[in-house]
This record gives structure tokens, sequence and C-alpha cells, in this order.
């Protein structure tokens, strides 16, 4: 039972994390107009440095970020260049880099896991039917706010940190 519960915890986690990294690829207008402040709110460093990159349109933020996948994928929308997408070593992630890089949804259906194609295909296409394909309803609320921008659905995230990441963004 704690294996499975620890299992549990550890795919949730990498769904979070995998969730952010679409999130940070993002090209849309609600991320170049996020107030820096927001930023501080989030605890988790590697996600506070995403954000002030993305908010400051500083790259040197991203080269603060310890997880290597996360600071590509930093790199790759600061400085629009999709070469840091293929230094990702988690094939979804790096899919997901490629998708909102090169603006193809065509790298979401690569994609394995259930939850993160429907949220790369969201923010592909712009359409939030593929959120309602999340089948976890924290992932599906991120998914429902950054596509509808409307942070009400910030707001019925229960995990602390995925739901001031939701608001910051």
């Amino acid at each position: 039972m704690y294996q499975e519960n620890t299992r549990n915890h550890i795919i949730y986690l990498a769904c979070c994390m995998l969730l952010l990294l679409i999130s940070l690829l993002a090209s849309s207008a609600q991320v170049d107009a996020r107030d820096e402040s927001d930023c501080f709110q989030i605890n988790e460093s590697n996600a506070k440095n995403a954000c002030l990159a993305n908010a400051k349109k500083d790259s040197s933020y991203c080269y603060q970020i310890s997880n290597s996948d996360s600071k590509n994928a930093c790199l790759a929308k600061l400085k629009a260049d999709n070469s840091y997408c293929y230094q990702i070593s988690d094939y979804d992630a790096k899919n997901a880099c490629l998708a909102a890089s090169k603006k193809e949804s065509s790298y979401c259906h690569q994609m394995n896991q259930a939850n993160a194609k429907n949220a790369c295909l969201a923010e592909a296409k712009g359409e939030v039917s593929y959120c309602f394909q999340i089948n976890h309803s924290d992932e599906k609320n991120f998914c429902l706010a950054k596509i509808k921008k409307e942070n009400s659905y910030c707001h019925h995230i229960s995990q602390a940190d995925l739901k001031r990441r939701c608001l910051a963004r």
C-alpha cells in the first residue's frame, strides 16, 4: 500500500511538472502579462525561476533551474530556439517543448501520458475540450484556467503550489 501511494504521488508530481513545462512553453498573452511579484508566491525554486524568466523575459533565470529538462524548456521558449527541446531527456516533455516551439500539435500526439497529451493539445489548438479529457481535477482546472484565461479555475486546485503557479501564470 505504501509503495502504491508513493508511486501515485510520484506520478502526480511528474504530471504537475509536465504541465508546468507545457505552461512554460506556451506563448500566450497571459504569460507575457505576468507580474513578477506573483512569481515570489511560488515555493518551489525551479517553478519560481521559470516564472521569473517569463515575467522578466530574462533567460538568466533559466540557468538557475536545477532540473535540466525544465532548464532546456525555459531556454527554448525565451531564446525561441527549439534546439534546446532536443536536449530534454523526458520523451513527453521533449514533445511538449517541440509542440510549443514549432506550434505543431502533431508532437502532442506522440506523447505517452494521456493527461499531458491532452494538456498539450489544449494549448496547441487552444481548445478547452481537451482539458475535459484530463482525468485529474487539479490538472484539469489548471488547463481550463490557462486555455480560458480565467483564474477562477485556479481556486478549485487543491495542491497549494500548483494553485500558486496557476494564479501566477
